[in-house]
């Protein structure tokens, strides 16, 4: 009896690890480094996508986990249409100099950004891109929120070799997404259940799929749920305790569901 006991708790644990890992979500918040320039970057278990505003005119440089071009790390320059690596968000690496820093190997063809945005407005541009959170040479974001240095500069042209006083550094403290803190306020009653779960969807949410995982990791139950249509049928459930996984758009969450 005591290992089937310790195997359950550890089948439980080990589920709510993997659901976990769905809703994974953390955001730097828009982050002002200079008057006129911000930076955001939100990660999930998966992927990261940077937000970047800043002077059209010129080019935009972002390093990760580092707090000046001396130290040796990870970084990323956009450098207009008739710069370095035309319209793409180049991988670059500081190497421990005020020089400009190196192109990643394999240069312009071989980059981990893909920019989805690059709209200008005045002479402010908004460039939005994303990479994996794990990229082989590149800046490992964790996989948990924390402290993370930035070193930043922006220039008055296309030229990389020269950023005037345009630079410097902040230390953001990443936190979970709003998201993630909303879609949790979900409600899920009666429980202890018998014959059927009904989901209360947090204010906004119209819409999402529920999913029920049993001690074995198999998925017994799924159904989308709305607003209107939120009761689940458990019928069939043998009594015990059950993890309810909630996804929406907006973000996933879990909760225990016990069945009597």
């Amino acid at each position: 009896n005591k290992i089937i006991i310790k195997k359950t708790t550890f089948l439980l644990f080990t589920l709510f690890a993997f659901a976990a890992s769905f809703g994974q979500t953390y955001s730097t918040g828009v982050v002002t480094l200079t008057t006129g320039y911000t930076a955001k970057l939100d990660i999930e278990s998966t992927l990261v996508t940077l937000t970047l505003v800043g002077p059209s005119a010129g080019y935009l440089g972002l390093g990760f986990n580092v707090t000046n071009m001396i130290n040796s790390g990870d970084c990323v320059i956009y450098a207009g249409a008739s710069g370095v690596g035309a319209n793409v968000l180049t991988d670059r690496t500081f190497g421990n100099s005020t020089n400009t820093p190196s192109l990643d190997s394999g240069g312009t063809s071989n980059q981990s950004w893909t920019v989805t945005t690059n709209s200008v407005s005045g002479n402010v541009r908004t460039l939005v891109a994303t990479r994996a959170r794990v990229s082989t040479g590149d800046f490992t974001f964790p996989f948990n929120a924390g402290a993370l240095p930035l070193a930043w500069s922006f220039g008055s042209s296309n030229s990389l070799v020269y950023h005037g006083g345009n630079r410097g550094s902040v230390v953001v403290n990443t936190t979970l997404g709003t998201n993630e803190f909303a879609i949790d306020s979900f409600k899920m009653y009666p429980n202890p259940a018998q014959d059927f779960v009904s989901i209360a969807l947090p204010n906004a949410v119209n819409e999402g799929t529920v999913k029920i995982y049993d001690m074995l990791g198999k998925v017994v139950a799924k159904q989308v749920i709305t607003s209107n249509n939120n009761t689940i049928d458990i019928a069939t459930l043998t009594s015990g305790s059950y993890l309810l996984v909630l996804r929406t758009e907006y973000g996933n969450a879990t909760k225990t569901l016990l069945v009597k």
